[in-house]
Protein backbone atom coordinates (compact mmCIF):
# COMPACT_ATOMS: atom_id res chain seq x y z
CA UNK A 1 0.00 0.00 0.00
CA UNK A 2 1.39 3.42 -0.97
CA UNK A 3 1.93 5.81 1.92
CA UNK A 4 -0.16 8.94 1.40
CA UNK A 5 1.43 12.16 2.61
CA UNK A 6 0.00 15.68 2.33
CA UNK A 7 2.67 18.35 2.60
CA UNK A 8 2.56 21.96 3.75
CA UNK A 9 5.69 24.06 3.19
CA UNK A 10 5.95 27.46 4.80
CA UNK A 11 7.84 30.59 3.81
CA UNK A 12 10.32 31.42 6.55
CA UNK A 13 10.86 35.06 7.47
CA UNK A 14 13.68 35.46 10.01
CA UNK A 15 12.50 38.81 11.35
CA UNK A 16 8.89 37.71 11.70
CA UNK A 17 9.92 34.46 13.42
CA UNK A 18 11.94 36.13 16.15
CA UNK A 19 9.25 38.73 16.68
CA UNK A 20 6.55 36.11 17.17
CA UNK A 21 8.56 33.96 19.63
CA UNK A 22 10.00 36.94 21.52
CA UNK A 23 8.06 36.27 24.76
CA UNK A 24 9.73 32.85 25.10
CA UNK A 25 13.23 34.23 25.29
CA UNK A 26 13.19 35.79 28.75
CA UNK A 27 13.00 32.32 30.32
CA UNK A 28 15.62 30.66 28.13
CA UNK A 29 18.92 31.95 29.48
CA UNK A 30 21.03 34.63 31.10
CA UNK A 31 22.37 36.02 27.82
CA UNK A 32 20.73 36.80 24.51
CA UNK A 33 22.98 34.26 22.80
CA UNK A 34 21.94 31.53 25.23
CA UNK A 35 18.28 32.41 24.75
CA UNK A 36 18.48 32.31 20.97
CA UNK A 37 20.44 29.05 20.94
CA UNK A 38 17.74 27.33 23.00
CA UNK A 39 14.97 28.71 20.79
CA UNK A 40 16.86 27.53 17.70
CA UNK A 41 16.88 23.97 19.06
CA UNK A 42 13.10 24.11 19.18
CA UNK A 43 12.88 25.73 15.76
CA UNK A 44 14.96 23.02 14.09
CA UNK A 45 13.42 19.96 15.81
CA UNK A 46 11.21 17.60 13.83
CA UNK A 47 8.32 16.42 16.00
CA UNK A 48 5.91 13.63 15.12
CA UNK A 49 2.44 13.46 16.67
CA UNK A 50 0.46 10.26 16.19
CA UNK A 51 -3.15 10.92 17.08
CA UNK A 52 -4.44 14.47 16.63
CA UNK A 53 -7.45 14.32 18.91
CA UNK A 54 -7.98 16.03 22.26
CA UNK A 55 -4.31 16.05 23.29
CA UNK A 56 -2.31 15.60 20.08
CA UNK A 57 -4.27 18.13 18.03
CA UNK A 58 -3.95 20.88 20.61
CA UNK A 59 -0.28 20.03 21.16
CA UNK A 60 0.40 20.50 17.44
CA UNK A 61 -0.88 24.07 17.40
CA UNK A 62 0.77 24.89 20.74
CA UNK A 63 4.13 23.71 19.42
CA UNK A 64 3.78 25.94 16.36
CA UNK A 65 2.96 28.89 18.62
CA UNK A 66 6.11 28.11 20.64
CA UNK A 67 8.20 28.23 17.50
CA UNK A 68 8.44 24.64 16.25
CA UNK A 69 8.73 24.68 12.45
CA UNK A 70 8.65 20.99 11.53
CA UNK A 71 5.77 18.64 12.33
CA UNK A 72 4.55 15.24 11.20
CA UNK A 73 0.90 14.45 11.99
CA UNK A 74 -0.86 11.10 11.64
CA UNK A 75 -4.46 10.10 12.33
CA UNK A 76 -6.86 7.95 10.27
CA UNK A 77 -9.97 9.02 12.19
CA UNK A 78 -12.58 11.59 11.24
CA UNK A 79 -14.32 13.99 13.58
CA UNK A 80 -17.69 13.01 14.99
CA UNK A 81 -20.19 14.76 17.24
CA UNK A 82 -18.69 13.35 20.46
CA UNK A 83 -15.33 14.96 19.64
CA UNK A 84 -16.73 18.49 19.99
CA UNK A 85 -16.63 18.01 23.77
CA UNK A 86 -12.79 18.15 23.87
CA UNK A 87 -10.93 18.09 20.54
CA UNK A 88 -9.33 21.01 18.72
CA UNK A 89 -10.79 21.24 15.22
CA UNK A 90 -13.98 19.38 16.11
CA UNK A 91 -17.06 21.36 15.08
CA UNK A 92 -20.32 20.75 13.27
CA UNK A 93 -18.70 21.95 10.04
CA UNK A 94 -15.80 19.49 10.43
CA UNK A 95 -17.79 16.35 11.28
CA UNK A 96 -16.65 13.65 8.85
CA UNK A 97 -13.33 15.34 8.03
CA UNK A 98 -9.97 13.73 8.75
CA UNK A 99 -8.56 14.93 12.07
CA UNK A 100 -4.92 15.22 10.98
CA UNK A 101 -5.85 17.23 7.89
CA UNK A 102 -7.97 19.69 9.87
CA UNK A 103 -5.31 20.15 12.57
CA UNK A 104 -2.61 20.64 9.93
CA UNK A 105 -4.66 23.39 8.29
CA UNK A 106 -5.13 25.13 11.63
CA UNK A 107 -1.47 24.78 12.62
CA UNK A 108 -0.17 26.00 9.27
CA UNK A 109 -2.49 28.98 9.26
CA UNK A 110 -1.09 30.31 12.55
CA UNK A 111 2.10 31.71 11.01
CA UNK A 112 2.50 30.02 7.61
CA UNK A 113 6.21 29.46 8.24
CA UNK A 114 5.96 25.80 9.25
CA UNK A 115 6.54 22.54 7.39
CA UNK A 116 3.94 19.87 8.07
CA UNK A 117 3.64 16.33 6.70
CA UNK A 118 0.18 14.81 7.15
CA UNK A 119 -0.49 11.05 7.18
CA UNK A 120 -4.31 10.83 6.87
CA UNK A 121 -4.20 7.02 6.79
CA UNK A 122 -2.59 6.99 10.22
CA UNK A 123 0.14 4.64 11.41
CA UNK A 124 0.18 1.07 10.15
CA UNK A 125 2.96 -1.52 9.82
CA UNK A 126 3.37 -0.23 6.25
CA UNK A 127 3.66 3.47 7.14
CA UNK A 128 5.36 3.48 10.55
CA UNK A 129 8.95 3.55 9.27
CA UNK A 130 8.11 6.21 6.69
CA UNK A 131 6.56 8.40 9.39
CA UNK A 132 9.42 7.91 11.84
CA UNK A 133 12.06 8.80 9.25
CA UNK A 134 13.44 12.24 10.09
CA UNK A 135 11.69 12.60 13.46
CA UNK A 136 13.68 13.79 16.46
CA UNK A 137 10.83 13.20 18.94
CA UNK A 138 7.48 11.43 18.64
CA UNK A 139 4.31 11.78 20.70
CA UNK A 140 2.23 8.58 20.80
CA UNK A 141 -1.34 9.80 21.26
CA UNK A 142 -2.79 6.91 19.29
CA UNK A 143 -6.26 5.60 20.08
CA UNK A 144 -6.50 3.47 23.25
CA UNK A 145 -7.43 0.14 21.66
CA UNK A 146 -4.65 0.09 19.05
CA UNK A 147 -2.12 -2.69 19.59
CA UNK A 148 -0.72 -3.81 16.24
CA UNK A 149 -0.27 -0.29 14.87
CA UNK A 150 1.23 0.98 18.13
CA UNK A 151 3.71 -1.89 18.12
CA UNK A 152 4.69 -0.94 14.55
CA UNK A 153 5.28 2.67 15.59
CA UNK A 154 7.45 1.64 18.53
CA UNK A 155 9.46 -0.81 16.43
CA UNK A 156 10.17 2.00 13.99
CA UNK A 157 11.28 4.15 16.92
CA UNK A 158 13.69 1.53 18.22
CA UNK A 159 15.16 1.15 14.74
CA UNK A 160 15.66 4.90 14.38
CA UNK A 161 19.11 6.33 15.02
CA UNK A 162 17.69 9.84 15.15
CA UNK A 163 14.57 9.85 17.31
CA UNK A 164 15.58 10.48 20.93
CA UNK A 165 12.45 9.42 22.81
CA UNK A 166 8.70 8.96 22.66
CA UNK A 167 6.06 10.28 25.03
CA UNK A 168 2.72 8.62 25.70
CA UNK A 169 0.51 10.95 27.77
CA UNK A 170 -3.06 9.72 28.39
CA UNK A 171 -5.78 11.23 30.56
CA UNK A 172 -7.61 9.09 33.10
CA UNK A 173 -10.51 10.73 34.92
CA UNK A 174 -8.81 13.87 36.33
CA UNK A 175 -5.29 12.46 36.08
CA UNK A 176 -2.57 12.85 33.50
CA UNK A 177 0.08 10.13 33.16
CA UNK A 178 3.44 10.68 31.49
CA UNK A 179 5.04 7.54 30.04
CA UNK A 180 8.49 7.88 28.46
CA UNK A 181 9.99 5.42 26.00
CA UNK A 182 13.69 5.51 25.18
CA UNK A 183 15.93 3.09 23.32
CA UNK A 184 16.85 1.60 26.72
CA UNK A 185 13.41 1.51 28.34
CA UNK A 186 11.07 -1.46 28.56
CA UNK A 187 9.65 -1.92 25.04
CA UNK A 188 5.93 -1.56 24.45
CA UNK A 189 5.53 -5.26 23.70
CA UNK A 190 6.71 -6.11 27.23
CA UNK A 191 4.65 -3.33 28.77
CA UNK A 192 1.42 -4.56 27.20
CA UNK A 193 2.35 -8.24 27.34
CA UNK A 194 -0.06 -8.98 24.49
CA UNK A 195 0.60 -10.68 21.14
CA UNK A 196 0.63 -8.30 18.20
CA UNK A 197 -2.39 -9.94 16.58
CA UNK A 198 -4.29 -10.53 19.80
CA UNK A 199 -8.02 -9.83 19.45
CA UNK A 200 -9.11 -6.85 21.54
CA UNK A 201 -11.34 -9.02 23.70
CA UNK A 202 -12.25 -8.58 27.36
CA UNK A 203 -8.89 -9.94 28.54
CA UNK A 204 -6.87 -7.68 26.25
CA UNK A 205 -8.94 -4.62 27.14
CA UNK A 206 -8.43 -5.15 30.86
CA UNK A 207 -4.69 -5.58 30.28
CA UNK A 208 -4.59 -2.29 28.38
CA UNK A 209 -6.51 -0.61 31.20
CA UNK A 210 -3.88 -1.78 33.70
CA UNK A 211 -1.00 -0.51 31.57
CA UNK A 212 -2.50 2.84 30.59
CA UNK A 213 -4.02 3.35 34.05
CA UNK A 214 -1.52 2.02 36.61
CA UNK A 215 -3.57 3.93 39.19
CA UNK A 216 -7.24 3.26 38.43
CA UNK A 217 -9.52 5.83 40.13
CA UNK A 218 -11.84 4.63 42.88
CA UNK A 219 -14.71 6.74 41.53
CA UNK A 220 -16.65 5.82 39.50
CA UNK A 221 -16.46 2.20 40.61
CA UNK A 222 -14.98 -0.75 38.76
CA UNK A 223 -18.34 -1.92 37.46
CA UNK A 224 -19.01 1.33 35.62
CA UNK A 225 -15.46 1.50 34.20
CA UNK A 226 -15.83 -2.09 33.03
CA UNK A 227 -19.06 -1.14 31.25
CA UNK A 228 -17.37 1.65 29.32
CA UNK A 229 -13.98 0.17 28.52
CA UNK A 230 -14.80 -3.53 28.18
CA UNK A 231 -18.43 -3.84 27.14
CA UNK A 232 -18.97 -0.61 25.23
CA UNK A 233 -15.35 -0.53 23.90
CA UNK A 234 -15.37 3.21 24.47
CA UNK A 235 -12.87 5.17 26.54
CA UNK A 236 -14.57 7.84 28.71
CA UNK A 237 -12.73 11.17 28.78
CA UNK A 238 -13.58 14.11 31.02
CA UNK A 239 -13.56 17.06 28.62
CA UNK A 240 -11.55 19.41 30.86
CA UNK A 241 -8.60 17.03 31.23
CA UNK A 242 -7.06 16.90 27.70
CA UNK A 243 -5.97 20.58 27.84
CA UNK A 244 -4.12 19.76 31.06
CA UNK A 245 -2.37 16.85 29.36
CA UNK A 246 -1.55 19.00 26.34
CA UNK A 247 0.09 21.58 28.57
CA UNK A 248 2.18 19.01 30.42
CA UNK A 249 3.20 17.34 27.15
CA UNK A 250 4.29 20.53 25.40
CA UNK A 251 5.97 21.97 28.50
CA UNK A 252 8.02 18.83 29.11
CA UNK A 253 8.87 18.28 25.46
CA UNK A 254 10.08 21.87 25.06
CA UNK A 255 12.11 21.62 28.26
CA UNK A 256 13.85 18.50 26.95
CA UNK A 257 14.51 19.90 23.48
CA UNK A 258 15.86 23.17 24.85
CA UNK A 259 17.75 21.48 27.70
CA UNK A 260 16.25 23.78 30.35
CA UNK A 261 18.27 23.59 33.61
CA UNK A 262 16.56 22.41 36.78
CA UNK A 263 13.96 20.10 35.24
CA UNK A 264 13.16 16.94 37.17
CA UNK A 265 14.31 13.68 35.70
CA UNK A 266 11.34 11.56 34.67
CA UNK A 267 11.54 7.76 34.79
CA UNK A 268 11.24 5.69 31.64
CA UNK A 269 8.87 2.76 31.21
CA UNK A 270 7.84 0.91 33.33
CA UNK A 271 8.08 4.02 35.50
CA UNK A 272 5.85 7.04 35.04
CA UNK A 273 4.89 10.48 36.34
CA UNK A 274 1.34 11.47 37.25
CA UNK A 275 -0.56 14.64 38.14
CA UNK A 276 -4.05 14.47 39.66
CA UNK A 277 -6.07 17.69 39.44
CA UNK A 278 -8.75 16.26 41.75
CA UNK A 279 -6.45 15.65 44.74
CA UNK A 280 -3.89 18.23 43.54
CA UNK A 281 -1.09 15.69 43.93
CA UNK A 282 1.81 14.83 41.65
CA UNK A 283 4.44 12.15 41.94
CA UNK A 284 7.10 10.19 40.14
CA UNK A 285 6.91 6.39 40.26
CA UNK A 286 10.10 4.57 39.36
CA UNK A 287 8.39 1.30 38.49
CA UNK A 288 4.76 0.36 37.94
CA UNK A 289 3.27 -2.16 40.34
CA UNK A 290 2.78 -4.79 37.63
CA UNK A 291 6.49 -4.74 36.76
CA UNK A 292 7.74 -5.28 40.31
Amino acid sequence: MAVKVIQYRGDYDEKLYWERVDRNLGWLGDTEQEQRERQEKLREAVIGIVGTGGIGGAAATRLVRLGVRNLKLADPDVFDITNIQRQLGASLDNVGRNKAEVVAEMAFDLARDVNIDVYPQGITPESAEHFMDGCDYVMDQMEFYQVKNRYALHRAFRESDRCRFMFKIPTVSHKVFVFTYTHDSMPIEEVYDLPEDAPVDDHATRRLMERIMPEIPEYPGAEMLDKWFVHMRRMPIFGACPPLAEGLLVERLAQEIMDIPGRAKLPVQPGYAVFDSLTWESKIVDRAWWAK
